[in-house]
């Protein structure tokens, strides 16, 4: 599992290391924002892939680890609900402009989290309850993208 987060951070910091580097004063502040409280999901760019109403629930697939398997259990209960997601074990940002330290310590936050990860229409929150990913979806309504 250790693997998996280690390869979604290697994968980001990998795309986006020459835009960070340009805010390494800021780096080490992590915005209040950037985990949320209780029942938050925070903005982040959007991921590849993802159409609207879709909820992604990233961690690794096919593997017998808690988080894992904390995934495929959300992502089925979510579908019982008749939630439409998407369960996978990698995301990528789509970036329109620079990120600023902000977003950027933001990603981090997030992907840095416990797994699984989950994004709902521009937002995304680390290891949310059914209930946090249900009320968020329904709050959000659909996206724009």
């Amino acid at each position: 599992m250790s693997m998996f987060r280690a390869l979604v951070v290697l994968s980001f910091v990998g795309a986006s290391y020459g835009m960070w580097s340009h805010h390494r004063a800021s780096a080490h502040r992590v915005d209040a924002r950037a985990t949320g409280g209780p029942g938050e999901f925070v903005v982040l760019p959007p991921v590849e892939g993802q159409r609207a109403q879709i909820v992604f629930v990233v961690a690794a697939e096919n593997c017998p680890h808690e988080a894992a398997q904390r995934a495929d259990h959300l992502a089925q209960a979510l579908a019982s609900r008749g939630i439409p997601v998407q369960r996978t074990h990698e995301v990528r940002f789509r970036f329109t402009s620079r990120p600023d330290a902000a977003t950027v310590d933001r990603i981090s936050a997030v992907m840095n989290g416990p797994l699984p990860v989950v994004f709902i229409n521009g937002r995304a929150k680390s290891n949310p309850s059914l209930d946090e990913v249900d009320a968020q979806y329904r709050r959000m309504g659909p996206s724009p993208t």
